[in-house]
């Protein structure tokens, strides 16, 4: 059935078709469907509360520079208008001279950061798509801020539960992991389950790979160290129980510490269009300048 799906793969989703692949290497594909969909309608749930919350303040951040960018261009010039038509000495703020400047300049050399943009997103892209590129960015993937550990608490999640189908069913650990490591696409992940294989080839820890990626906590390690000097399984069920809270604990912080983060974008974009735009407004509104035109 997997190699069916992968065919398809424009249609199925990677981590599906592999879930697919675990259960029926495993043979137990019914739970192994049950938590393929599980973790689709998680994932859809998750972006879902994260488009909501980002989407419009990002709409507003947008929508504020748009504002910057025409009050800049057209609205500043008439307010340097009626200063030159009085002869006063008054001038506008540093903040908005500084920005009228820096969109005359883009203006007149569109060209540049065009070129410099462009030129630095393909090069992300060309580096990303080498091995050693997207091993740093699925590093950085498990570190980034705010997102990190909960892509790491998913990916680990999925790959136990994948683990503890195929001990259930009476495969070797060994055997357990070279299967299990098909539902993860991460290479930092893959390269930490490769290492826990040649560990077990070697006669040593599976565990210690793990453990001194830095990634794993020490919770998880200590979990599955017990598991190995009594029953692996029945403490992995309790690891994915553990794990499946922790991932719900990580998504709570995340949505508690989003809203912070976007406000204090929008109130920063705010308070510069307040000190490039507003300001020279009010100036003119208040008519404070006239006094300097008759020297008063």
């Amino acid at each position: 059935m997997y190699t069916t799906m992968e065919y398809y793969s424009n249609v199925f989703p990677y981590i599906y078709i592999n879930m697919v692949k675990v259960g029926e290497l495993s043979g137990s594909l019914e739970r192994s469907l049950e938590q393929a969909v599980k973790y689709l309608e998680d994932s859809d749930d998750l972006n879902k509360r994260v488009r909501k919350m980002i989407i419009p303040n990002l709409a507003l951040i947008v929508m504020l520079f748009v504002l910057l960018i025409v009050g800049t261009k057209f609205g500043i010039p008439v307010v340097e208008g009626v200063y030159k038509s009085v002869g006063t000495s008054a001038t506008l703020p540093a903040a908005t001279l500084w920005f009228k400047n820096v969109v005359e300049l883009i203006e007149k050399y569109w060209f540049v950061p065009t070129t410099i943009i462009i030129g630095a997103i393909a090069g992300i892209i060309y580096y990303i798509n080498t091995p050693k590129g997207k091993y740093n960015y699925h590093l950085f993937k498990y570190k980034m801020p705010v997102f990190g550990e909960l892509f790491f608490a998913i990916d680990f999640s999925r790959f136990m539960k994948a683990m503890l189908l195929n001990l259930n069913n009476g495969m070797r650990i060994q055997e357990a992991l070279e299967v299990s490591k098909n539902v993860v696409q991460n290479y930092v992940m893959l390269s930490i389950i490769e290492t826990s294989i040649n560990n077990i080839l070697m006669g040593t820890s599976w565990i210690e790979p793990f453990e001194k990626s830095g990634l794993a906590s020490s919770m998880i390690t200590e979990m599955l160290k017990i598991g190995m000097q009594t029953d692996l399984a029945e403490m992995m069920e309790k690891l994915v129980e553990y794990m499946e809270m922790d991932i719900e604990q990580i998504m709570q912080r995340i949505m508690a510490i989003m809203p912070e983060i976007i406000n204090s974008l929008v109130g920063v974009v705010l308070i510069f269009f307040v000190v490039v735009i507003l300001v020279p407004a009010l100036q003119v509104y208040m008519g404070n300048f006239l006094f300097d035109a008759v020297d008063v």
